[in-house]
């Protein structure tokens, strides 16, 4: 069966990039390319196209690809997200709304073939219920069963917290550390700090039952967002009591955190605007 894609860039040159990447990164897929962002959403709307991985420009005229992502989401939950950038990985945090990853420009082949791979390898939800409640809007805490889920770190919780925050995408040890320790060194010592805190992370998840919703390959880590009930997620998804929940605070004990709530105000209250609140 065809891969079906759409590739959003206002810009040609940078268009022609994106899809002659992924014409050679997957030869029989199909690509949906435009560079009017309101013409995607069209289409999708219409049911013309109905893509698996939508590769998005970050900043469009008019639009940002976080707009447009969540405005796909609502279309077709289902949909990944890739975001093409001229920035760097931390300059795009506070875009990094239920994406599975990014690319830089111009793109290649290879880092098109790399993203894929990654989604190709993402573990989907069978129908299992979800196993934890997830609460992002003012302070994060992780419930199982109604029960506060007792973290013996609280690195260990903020390791979480910041999986959970990237929404599936697989993240590096040295990435995570540069988030939880922001002025410090990426050195051995650190590195072992991280292992420790991930091994805290894992052994209170098994303790509860629920170590699956964490899955590890190589030196990456993401959580299961399928396997989650979590009030960001449903934020993203547009439904409409997530939209009405969040009051400006996302995860207010975390620093790395504040760039995603302003970004999720800048989602409301275009929300608003849009349906004269």
């Amino acid at each position: 069966m065809k891969r079906r894609f759409l590739a959003v860039d206002d810009e040609r040159l940078a268009l022609a990039d994106m899809t002659n990447a992924l014409e050679r990164a997957c030869p029989d897929g199909e690509i949906s390319a435009f560079t009017s962002p309101t013409a995607a959403l069209e289409a999708v709307r219409a049911g013309r196209i109905r893509p698996e991985v939508a590769f998005l420009d970050i900043q469009m005229r008019g639009w940002t690809g976080l707009q447009l992502a969540t405005e796909l989401r609502r279309l077709q939950p289902e949909i990944e997200v890739v975001f093409v950038t001229a920035f760097s990985q931390y300059a795009l945090e506070s875009y990094a709304l239920h994406a599975r990853g990014y690319l830089l420009k111009p793109v290649t082949e290879q880092a098109v073939r790399e993203e894929l791979d990654v989604i190709n390898g993402t573990v989907r939800s069978t129908g299992d219920p979800k196993v934890l409640q997830v609460n992002c809007f003012g302070n994060f805490e992780v419930f199982r069963a109604g029960t506060p889920l007792v973290f013996p770190r609280a690195k260990a919780k903020e390791l979480f917290a910041y999986l959970v925050c990237r929404n599936g995408a697989g993240c590096t040890t040295r990435e995570i550390a540069a988030a939880l320790f922001e002025d410090r060194e990426y050195d051995s010592s650190l590195k072992n700090q991280m292992e420790t805190f991930k091994s805290s992370l894992m052994k209170c998840l098994r303790e509860a039952g629920c170590e699956d919703v964490v899955v590890k390959s190589h030196n990456s880590i993401g959580v299961v967002p399928e396997k989650l009930d979590c009030d960001y997620y449903r934020f993203l998804a547009g439904e409409a009591k997530a939209l009405a929940a969040f009051a400006g605070e996302f995860m207010g004990q975390y620093s790395w955190a504040e760039p995603t709530a302003g970004a999720l105000t800048q989602v409301t209250m275009s929300s608003l605007a849009e349906n004269g609140g």
